[in-house]
């Protein structure tokens, strides 16, 4: 074997590892997204839950209220004395609500929950103020979400009272 072949057998084995070493970093990174995405995943999930749970309750705690004037007053909004999760009878028994929970049975996720009304014009700005509307913001947040600058996620919903007429 002459010089000129070992140095092109070092060529092709240098650009081998080189090649080597990018495909496994490619892996790596690859990996890291789909826990991470994962990891979302479940945080979603988790407050989907709270938002069905929610959806499947009354406005309000009042069964007979038919206008804001006649709904809960905000300072009054989080559950009622002896009422716990999952027992809440109406939307706003979710304000105050904390929890932590591993859906996947790894990650450990931190659950807060609070309902306020708000006006439909501003539905982000929580009012004092009785309205048909309320909003739900679930603040999920984790140390796995390591590529997010709050470490969380929020998911909001917007609920606003309906009534059936009937004769």
């Amino acid at each position: 074997m002459h010089s000129g072949d070992m140095i092109l057998i070092i060529g092709g084995l240098l650009l081998l590892s080189i090649f080597a070493l990018s495909l496994n970093s490619s892996i790596v990174q690859n990996q890291k997204v789909l826990y991470q995405s994962e990891e979302v995943l479940d945080a979603l999930a988790i407050a989907q839950k709270f938002i069905e749970a929610a959806e499947g309750l009354r406005f309000d705690e009042n069964k007979a209220a038919t206008i804001p004037s006649s709904f809960v007053y905000s300072e009054d909004l989080g559950p009622d004395p002896g009422e716990h999760y999952p027992f809440f009878d109406d939307i706003d028994d979710f304000n105050g609500f904390t929890q932590t929970d591993t859906l996947s049975g790894v990650t450990l996720y931190s659950i807060t929950i609070s309902v306020n009304y708000v006006n439909l014009e501003t539905p982000d700005v929580p009012t004092n103020s009785r309205t048909y509307f309320k909003r739900m913001l679930i603040n999920i947040s984790s140390e796995a979400f390591v590529e997010m600058p709050a470490r969380s996620i929020e998911l909001k919903k917007l609920f606003s009272y309906h009534y059936f007429y009937t004769d």
